[in-house]
């Protein structure tokens, strides 16, 4: 389903018996606030972007359920309409405040509800970015998971939104952990606002696919250790995500064909722009392509494109000094030291965590998942955290049956 076909699909469409008891509050909160300044630590202003009434969340939901009948469970559950918000904050960036964005999806009710914190995969586009994009068909459907009375963050990232002027810090675990926790922070100041009926329980949950598995994972762990300053999190799901970037890149770079070459390009590139790394891109990518980085990460370019402006080879996109160095000696010390801070440890973790990961994902290994399962293990962690395979999933289709799995998984927490 196309953008386009989602403006029109969430008109206010319906049974009017469910349509009239929504319209007082629909009234009130096209009241929302104008982006007026407020006067809190986090929070800079929100704004109405959709509203999505109930029945027309059950009829989307309902179109999965012959391709994953395990959301059954999530639509039976589905009680609320969603009122959709975008909202900026403020957060650190290389030592500045800098502010950020991302949606705010909360139930249409004067009631309690736990709230999650969901880090998307990668993106290249600044009009992409989910407070961008809100009709995005992937941002959408955890829209509508608020249906079953959660309130659903969706950060955009730093790079991405009221930042898209900066290039997205890729794998930089500070950004990272900044944007997610200070967007939670800029959360319960928003349930704070007057106008804003729905309340939090207390309760937080992170949820991330790939990139995102990565995201949450290191926000977890910076929230945990202190790092960062955010609330006490109940549980946090991580999909498909690389969380030890040296083996990571180890494994892209043994590899003759890889179909996601946007992967060193961009870590290389934005460590590059955030000024981590100082080596010029020629040391690292042959031409013609370490040239035509710079533009192609310029915000303009979906994935996709990216992709298709790189090649698949690996022996023609990097340099053979790279491939055949890149473990051992000083020359490339520095990526190595990169790629190491940007990874994820295992620790002693206070939250229950769930690591999930499709056998069949070529794009990120499944050793990534079981390797950081095995050492949490190690570190003391091993009845709070669980490793699930996703038999025969690949990268692509392993993130709804993930989202699905998640969503059901909190639910049995919330004793839904």
């Amino acid at each position: 389903m196309n953008t386009e076909a989602l403006k029109r699909y969430f008109a206010p469409v319906g049974p009017l018996k469910h349509f009239l008891p929504a319209m007082a509050l629909v009234f009130l909160l096209n009241a929302c606030h104008d982006d007026t300044p407020i006067n809190t630590e986090f929070l800079i202003s929100y704004h109405q972007e959709n509203i999505l009434l109930l029945p027309t969340i059950t009829t989307l939901l309902g179109t999965l359920d012959d391709e994953y009948p395990e959301i059954a469970g999530i639509l039976e559950r589905a009680e609320y309409g969603v009122q959709v918000l975008s909202i900026t904050y403020r957060t650190h960036y290389n030592g500045a405040e800098i502010t950020a964005s991302g949606l705010v999806c909360l139930p249409i009710a004067g009631e309690k509800f736990p709230v999650i914190s969901f880090q998307n995969g990668i993106n290249t586009k600044d009009d992409q970015a989910p407070s961008a994009d809100p009709l995005n068909y992937n941002y959408v459907l955890l829209q509508v998971m608020a249906s079953n009375g959660y309130i659903m963050l969706i950060p955009d990232y730093i790079g991405f939104g009221a930042s898209e002027d900066l290039v997205h810090p890729y794998y930089n675990r500070d950004a990272s952990d900044n944007a997610v926790a200070d967007m939670l922070q800029a959360c319960i100041e928003l349930l704070e606002q007057k106008d804003i009926p729905a309340e939090s329980n207390g309760k937080f949950y992170l949820m991330g696919y790939s990139l995102g598995g990565w995201a949450t994972l290191s926000a977890l762990d910076a929230i945990e250790n202190g790092d960062v300053s955010g609330p006490e999190i109940t549980a946090a799901s991580c999909g498909a995500g690389a969380y030890d970037l040296m083996s990571m890149s180890a494994y892209v770079l043994n590899l003759e064909t890889f179909p996601g070459p946007i992967y060193l390009p961009y870590f290389v590139y934005a460590a590059q722009q955030s000024g981590t790394l100082s080596d010029p891109l020629d040391k690292f990518f042959k031409e013609p392509y370490a040239s035509r980085i710079p533009e192609i990460f310029d915000g303009s370019y979906s994935n996709s494109e990216v992709n298709a402006q790189l090649t698949d080879t690996i022996a023609n996109l990097v340099t053979d000094d790279l491939r055949l160095n890149f473990s051992t000696g000083t020359s490339f010390q520095s990526l190595r030291e990169q790629l190491t801070e940007s990874s994820v440890p295992a620790w002693n973790s206070r939250a229950l965590v769930n690591l999930y990961h499709g056998t069949a994902d070529i794009n990120v290994p499944p050793e990534q998942s079981a390797g950081v399962y095995d050492d949490f293990t190690q570190a003391g962690a091993a009845q709070k955290v669980n490793y699930i395979e996703m038999t025969g999933l690949t990268h692509e289709t392993g993130l709804i049956p993930w989202g699905i799995m998640t969503i059901t998984w909190f639910n049995s927490l919330e004793g839904k």
